[in-house]
């Protein structure tokens, strides 16, 4: 038996026991043998909960999070900040990771929730000032520049923070936004925001707002500036670096909604290739001193882990289209660099649970959760399988075996996993929604539209909310 594995099996001595302190201990020593087990973190915060060691669970609990971050484990690091959330409810820093982590996930409606939650803790709070948040604050936009809401907060947040000139170009950029898509209203509505900050502005200050606006909305219909400068003064001589105009000005028109002249919501539901069923299993320690489970929760997209690199060939003589000699050599550099990237976080979810009895059904199963986020599904379904043979992780291992054979685009093969696991949830009285929304994807795969309505009406009846459950409805409706 391993070292890390005496430790642990020592640590759950202690907690059967009642020893919260030796076993805490314990749990140490275990941290200096496998430090950047995210796991171990989120298990020793779960015994600080239970020595109501609420700060030490905290800064646990944080660890467990960025150590998840770090091998890409996403939906792991996002149900450990929500622990962190019901132990410090409104903690802005949590809340600003998650809308970090939601971004990776590229689940921006979420996280243009949680930032703007971020964004009203600071505007809430006259103390919360200085540079880094600034800086967040400027991260934000660049990570989601189209979202209209977002942007006119972060101007409220840099009117908070004292720096009305960024508040009032924020301002001007969507004045300009707006003017282009030809929405007065909002238009004035930005307007009389920003002649308020105007009066904070020191001329040339002003001249740089009023040039942004002029040099998006010049030659749109009904437009006029508000500058008081001739065009051939300082303000046209602005780059477009000083400007910042995002690339949405010039297609925003495009996206617009013809009916509310909104802009076009952001897609945030994901069909099964994309998002694991939600799963959400949090053990509680209370109740089986024996073990510090980990909360395992797949509720968004998985993360992408694999990049597709195309190197094109000329017509005709199958060369290599390069435009210097090096370019081919970067390509494959780069690809290499990707490759050894993508095998380096595998062997580190590897190393997570490397120290583990055959038998340990838990640890299989976090192995098979982090192959699902880095897209190795084949190595998925190996663990998974492992890990059903445990009763308590039965139910919520078929599901995601079915999800790994969807994405590997064999329905056939999920339908089986995903009735056994329906039969299971049947008898045992669990949740089925997922499952029976994954059996209607199968179905549909399977062009079997019949079946497919079938499950799909059982996800309906439920919880007409349910990801794009009304969309699947709409477009079995006519199946007879």
């Amino acid at each position: 038996m391993s070292k890390a594995s005496q430790l642990r099996q020592k640590a759950q001595t202690f907690l059967k026991k009642g020893k919260i302190d030796k076993a805490i201990e314990e749990y140490k020593k275990l941290l200096s043998v496998e430090s950047r087990n995210p796991n171990l973190y989120n298990e020793l915060g779960d015994i600080y909960l239970r020595a109501s060691n609420r700060v030490q669970a905290v800064s646990a609990f944080e660890k467990a999070s960025a150590n998840y971050e770090q091998v890409a484990l996403y939906n792991n690091a996002v149900a450990v900040c929500k622990k962190i959330l019901r132990i410090v409810p409104n903690r802005i820093e949590t809340i600003f990771k998650l809308g970090e982590l939601k971004g990776k996930q590229k689940l921006l409606g979420e996280a243009e929730n949680y930032f703007s939650q971020y964004f009203d803790a600071i505007i809430g709070d006259p103390e919360l000032i200085g540079e880094e948040i600034q800086e967040r604050v400027e991260g934000v936009l660049e990570a989601i520049p189209d979202c209209e809401g977002i942007w006119s907060k972060a101007s409220d947040v840099f009117s908070h923070l004292g720096v009305k000139s960024r508040a009032a170009e924020i301002l001007a950029e969507l004045i300009a936004r707006n003017s282009l898509s030809g929405d007065p209203q909002k238009v004035n509505f930005y307007r009389s925001r920003l002649d308020l900050l105007k009066q904070a502005l020191k001329r040339d200050e002003i001249e740089k707002i009023d040039a942004i606006i002029s040099v998006a909305t010049d030659g749109a219909p009904g437009v006029e500036t508000s500058s008081t400068e001739d065009a051939s003064g300082p303000a046209a001589d602005l780059s477009s670096k000083d400007i910042k105009l995002t690339d949405y000005a010039s297609e925003v028109a495009g996206d617009q909604d013809a009916a509310t002249g909104e802009p076009a919501a952001v897609e945030t539901e994901h069909v099964i290739e994309e998002e694991p069923a939600a799963v959400e299993t949090e053990h509680v320690i209370e109740e089986e001193p024996a073990a510090a489970e980990t909360d395992d929760v797949i509720e968004e997209e998985p993360a992408a882990a694999e990049t597709e690199h195309v190197i094109e060939e000329e017509t005709g003589n199958g060369a290599v289209e390069a435009s210097g000699s090096g370019d081919l050599s970067d390509l494959l550099e780069e690809e290499d660099a990707i490759i050894e990237s993508e095998s380096s976080i595998k062997n580190l979810a590897e190393e997570i649970t490397s120290n583990v009895e055959e038998d340990d059904f838990r640890s299989h199963y976090d192995l098979g959760m982090a192959y699902i986020e880095m897209g190795l599904f084949s190595d998925a379904v190996k663990e998974l399988q492992i890990s059903a043979r445990s009763e308590q992780l039965q139910l919520q291992s078929l599901e995601m075996v079915g999800l790994c054979f969807l994405s590997m685009d064999t329905p056939a093969l999920a339908v089986k996993q995903l009735e056994r696991g329906l039969q299971i949830s049947e008898e045992s009285g669990g949740e089925s929604m997922g499952i029976h929304y994954n059996l209607g994807l199968a179905f549909e795969a399977l062009d079997e539209p019949e079946k497919a309505r079938e499950h799909f009406e059982e996800v309906y009846i439920v919880d007409v909310t349910f990801r794009d459950i009304s969309e699947k409805m709409k477009k079995f409706s006519t199946v007879s």
